[in-house]
């Protein structure tokens, strides 16, 4: 039997043979079961239907071109390509979207919905929107139809780096002109339903093989910095990291850092490294002739000692 559609398995034709020469090979011959099509009274999918094939593995998309599958056994044709008239749905995932000319449209994997919905979990690349709907409406519009996933799309992805000092597996940047932005660069977890465990928005891990060795150099999970090449900041409040959390209910309890060190060398060394006395902002001088005006919860140790405090003094001197 085919190992896909019609097309042979390993060795039952020679290397070099052309199988399919229909505008480039666009055109791809499966099986009506391996589609998914949306909804029709007989079950089987309809000429002109757009479709998602290859459910186990490639998701490719395209619109049958054929004549109408009649069994799960038939045989459809499908157009990976070209501009179809095609019914699409004005929403995205956050709701009622209009769609215009360029828009990037989703197919469903299970419905075979064309919409703006890009969701990865139910949704793969369908083509792009040549017409305009108002949202929340479903209509027909022009759609070209092309099937280019992006490696983003994947839940995993691997990338061998180069070494060498400032070689990067993944590189974005982002470009701005001036005026203002809360986030070049902006990751939002939406998050609903219920709580029944610990719950991490983003998280990095350097995950450390077992032949790895190491050195006398930094090993850091994650950095950030800013770096001028010469840009004007004397007017600027510069603040290297930025935490903020804006709650609308009360909380059992509220931490800037939870750090947990499960290492056999045992305690950590200090809280924080310095590379320099500058870097700490360190002041050579006692502080027993200044005044204390409080005091603030330094860290909250689980077990003893619980909460420690440190005293707060109003001048270095």
């Amino acid at each position: 039997m085919p190992a896909f559609g019609v097309y042979p398995i390993a060795d039952d034709i020679g290397p070099g043979a052309q199988i399919s020469s229909t505008y480039e090979g666009r055109h791809v011959t499966v099986l009506e079961s391996d589609l998914i099509h949306p909804t029709h009274a007989d079950g089987f999918a309809d000429q002109y239907d757009p479709v998602v094939f290859g459910t186990t593995g490639l998701q490719a998309v395209g619109v049958v071109v054929g004549a109408s599958p009649t069994a799960a056994t038939s045989y459809a044709v499908i157009d990976t390509e070209g501009i179809w008239a095609l019914d699409v749905v004005a929403t995205d995932d956050a709701g009622n979207s209009a769609v215009a000319g360029g828009d990037l449209l989703y197919i469903n994997t299970t419905t075979a919905v064309v919409s703006k919905i890009s969701n990865q979990a139910t949704q793969i690349p369908f083509g792009y929107a040549l017409g305009i709907i108002t949202g929340g409406n479903t209509e027909s519009i022009a759609v070209k139809v092309h099937f280019d996933p992006s490696i983003d799309n994947a839940k995993r992805t691997y990338m061998t780096v180069a070494d060498g000092a400032y070689t990067y597996g993944k590189h974005h940047t982002s470009i701005f002109a001036g005026g203002q932005s809360t986030g070049l660069e902006y990751f939002d977890q939406q998050v609903t339903g219920a709580m029944d465990g610990n719950l991490y928005g983003l998280g990095t891990w350097v995950e450390l093989a077992a032949g790895f060795t190491s050195n006398a150099s930094i090993l850091a999970a994650f950095e950030i910095g800013i770096y001028d090449a010469g840009a004007t900041l004397t007017t600027s409040r510069v603040v290297m990291q930025q935490i903020q959390g804006i709650f609308a209910s009360a909380v059992d309890s509220l931490h800037i850092w939870r750090v947990n060190i499960a290492a056999a060398g045992g305690a950590i060394t200090a809280l924080i490294a310095f590379a320099n006395p500058t870097s700490a902002g360190f002041v050579a001088t006692a502080l027993e002739t200044s005044t204390v005006i409080g005091a603030m919860p330094f860290a909250d140790i689980v077990g003893a000692p619980g909460i420690g405090w440190v005293r707060l003094y109003d001048a270095a001197t």
